[in-house]
């Protein structure tokens, strides 16, 4: 079993050079850390003999708020840089909060490997907040618009 000293020292390593998601196995043993959650308040959990593994998952309070009725998020399809114009200077942006979208409208682009790949919108509604900046990086599956 590796001993918690290890693992601390483990988890200021992958801290202290900004990654978010770690993971390391052996034929005895096995480690994960994951750091996408923006809370603050980490929790620790499941750690056995045999796979101890840190799990900061998201808390109960997040996934509350995302199953309002009226809500819905138009999640990032892919992994980059998503941008609300064809352009890396934000000066006509495809949508704006109180756009009225409709389903299967462009909504923004995310750049992956130097191509501008098309975001489309999967329902029709009111664009209610833009959750990501102009240029910001996006993980796989992450929300970017809410509507409503």
């Amino acid at each position: 079993m590796m001993n918690f000293e290890k693992i601390e020292q483990l988890i200021k390593l992958v801290k202290d050079n900004d990654m978010k998601k770690f993971k390391y196995k052996d034929y005895e043993q096995e480690i994960e850390f994951d750091f996408t959650n923006k809370e603050v308040n980490k929790s620790v959990g499941n750690v056995t003999n045999d796979h101890p593994s840190i799990d900061t998952s998201q808390n109960e309070n997040q996934q509350q708020t995302t199953s309002d009725e009226n809500v819905n998020y138009v999640k990032a399809p892919m992994v980059g840089t998503f941008f609300l114009q064809d352009e890396k200077e934000l000066t006509n942006p495809l949508i704006n909060v109180g756009d009225e979208i409709k389903k299967g409208e462009t909504i923004g682009y995310i750049e992956a490997m130097k191509v501008l790949n098309e975001v489309t919108s999967d329902v029709d509604g009111v664009v209610d907040d833009i959750l990501v900046t102009h240029g910001e990086n996006v993980e796989y599956d992450q929300s970017i618009i809410k509507i409503k």
